[in-house]
């Protein structure tokens, strides 16, 4: 048992609740017992069980002890006041407090599952831990009865089990509404509880005071009204004003239920039964009801979330009736076509909102995803009524019932205008860098004078060219030039002058060579001509062509070159054949210039 003690600052606040569930617990008792002469003193209705079952529910670990307390207090107390001996009394405060707790143990200890009024799983378990504790509270009864029998087990079994099921849920649904929302009252929703209680008030009263016909199915069509329109709290309420009724009625010795069967026993007890299978019936209904309520408002939620969602998202969802050829479009859907009417096209006008190019390619994708029962995606362009092209993404999948076959398709369709506006603004940008680096890469593999290769060009042609020559086992040839007495020309005519001499000799040069061919300036008034797949014959011939163009220009000053032909040689790098093409470079200016010399 949980310790009951508490700090003397908490004590004023701790033992109000507890307080308030022992005169609640007793009250209820004397009412019960004073509305319904039972048999052997036991009620049709003990409420006081539900009142407890619902504080210790309520109650934190550390009050639970004193709710007992007080319930035992009170129940001694009531069971005296009706009469019964001290043995009687104590024993029948011992089943109900056991009641109380095994059904609250089974609870709290047994199961990681919530009592819910609203939720199938929750009241399957709140209404077998009542069953379970008010099973144990008769036995022990039935054992301490002065004349045990099975009409008495039953009978107190089923007493205290109407009192757990319909008290319980409207203290604890009221005390809840309490705490959530004060004491505000809303004066419609208590307006409409009151006409619907008192429909089934008043049609309790015309079924149990009068004893010439068998009304008893009106009351169930009233607690199923209230188990509709308000709830659980419907559902025990109108179950509980059916019992007051019936027990008044009782007392009275009066109501339809007494053409059942004669003598108070039997009708108290079919009272009960009624009772119970009134519960049975209105209270998974009103759970279910709540339910759809609290479903319905969940879905109106995630609606209004997804709405939101598909705004911001620029996404829009869209059904296809295959049957009927019918569309469902949600709002973004209309947004992005920017329709503002509320009622979808026919298939065929919304195929039409398609720019004329990808309207076939739509209308592919919409019939091959229905023969093939396969989703789809596509991008294409929608032309809306003002002309302005928007760029959208669809994708669907088959929307289908189990094995009855496609009924429909399902997808959502995506504006990505402004995505193809940045990717399109990256391409450019990709476009404009590449042509950069291209520039770049140029001016600095180019002399910046003459506009062909630089030295690093070259040596790379040239190496690159040794690498194939090697692999396939071609000729290659290097050819070095220089231009003769050219810093007589630049001092004679001036370094401007030889800087045209430079541009001319590069650009008559280029244009005597092969495709395969490449020539650039090594520095000063030094060329190179990298030859692949070429003997030194070939190599001799190039050369003299580019040799007798730049003496016969016959422009400005006389200009001639001197030319060094060398042919790579087995096991030979690109260092050692311009080192061999110099050397014949140089015997050929030796041997008078205006001349080609290949290398020994």
């Amino acid at each position: 048992m949980t310790s009951i003690r508490l700090r003397f600052t908490e004590a004023p606040w701790a033992i109000f609740p507890p307080v308030t569930t022992g005169l609640s617990y007793y009250a209820a008792a004397i009412i019960a017992l004073k509305l319904t002469e039972g048999y052997d003193g036991i009620a049709t209705l003990w409420p006081a069980s539900g009142i407890l079952f619902a504080a210790l529910l309520a109650a934190s670990g550390r009050t639970v002890g004193l709710h007992l307390v007080a319930a035992t207090i009170a129940s001694l107390a009531a069971n005296l006041g009706a009469g019964n001996g001290w043995p009687l009394s104590v024993a029948y405060t011992i089943a109900n407090i056991a009641e109380g707790t095994i059904a609250l143990w089974l609870v709290r200890t047994r199961t990681s599952c919530r009592v819910s009024f609203v939720k199938t799983e929750g009241l399957i378990w709140f209404t077998a831990a009542a069953a379970m504790g008010t099973f144990c509270s008769a036995t022990i009864a039935t054992v301490f009865s002065a004349t045990p029998s099975f009409v008495f087990w039953f009978s107190w079994f089923s007493t205290d089990l109407l009192g757990i099921l319909i008290v319980t849920p409207i203290v604890l649904i009221i005390g809840k509404t309490i705490i959530r929302n004060g004491f505000h009252v809303d004066l419609l929703r208590m307006f409409r509880g009151s006409v619907i209680f008192a429909l089934v008030a008043g049609i309790s009263i015309l079924t149990f005071f009068q004893a010439n016909y068998s009304l008893m199915f009106l009351p169930m069509l009233a607690v199923l009204l209230a188990a509709f329109r308000l709830g659980p709290i419907g559902a025990a309420g109108g179950v509980l004003i059916v019992a007051i009724a019936g027990s008044i009625a009782s007392s009275f010795g009066t109501g339809s239920h007494t053409l059942a069967e004669p003598g108070l026993v039997a009708q108290n007890l079919f009272v009960q039964f009624y009772l119970l299978m009134l519960f049975a019936a209105a209270l998974p209904i009103a759970a279910l009801f709540s339910t759809r309520d609290r479903l319905l408002v969940e879905l109106s939620e995630k609606g209004r979330l997804l709405e939101m969602s598909e705004g911001v998202a620029n996404v829009g969802h869209w059904r296809l009736d295959i049957s009927g050829q019918t569309l469902t479009w949600s709002r973004e859907v209309f947004r992005i076509h920017d329709i503002q009417s509320d009622t979808p096209p026919l298939i065929n006008h919304a195929i039409e909102a398609y720019h004329p190019d990808d309207r076939k390619m739509v209308s592919d994708h919409i019939e091959r995803a229905i023969s093939s029962q396969r989703g789809f995606e596509f991008t294409a362009r929608i032309i809306r009524p003002s002309g302005e092209i928007r760029h959208v993404r669809s994708k669907g999948e088959i929307d289908r019932v189990e094995d009855d076959g496609p009924i429909g398709l399902f997808g959502i369709i995506q504006d990505i205008t402004a995505q193809i506006a940045h990717e399109d603004e990256i391409e450019k940008a990709r476009i404009r860098a590449e042509e950069v680096a291209r520039q770049a890469t140029i001016l600095s593999e180019t002399d910046p004078l003459t506009g062909i290769a630089n030295r690093r060009r070259t040596l790379t042609a040239l190496d690159q060219a040794i690498a194939t020559a090697l692999a396939e086992r071609r000729p290659l040839s290097v050819a070095m030039f220089d231009i003769d007495h050219f810093k007589q020309i630049n001092d004679t005519f001036g370094h401007q002058t030889g800087d045209e001499v430079l541009k001319q000799v590069a650009a008559k040069a280029a244009k005597e060579l092969r495709s395969a061919d490449t020539v650039g300036r090594f520095g000063g008034e030094e060329f190179v001509v990298v030859l692949p797949n070429a003997t030194a014959d070939i190599a001799a011939r190039v050369g003299e062509r580019i040799r007798n163009a730049i003496e016969t220009s016959g422009e400005g000053p006389c200009v001639t070159i001197s030319i060094g032909v060398a042919e790579l040689q087995p096991d030979e790098n690109g260092q050692n054949a311009l080192r061999r093409a110099d050397e014949a470079l140089y015997v050929a200016k030796n041997e008078g210039r205006n001349t080609l010399r290949l290398a020994a």
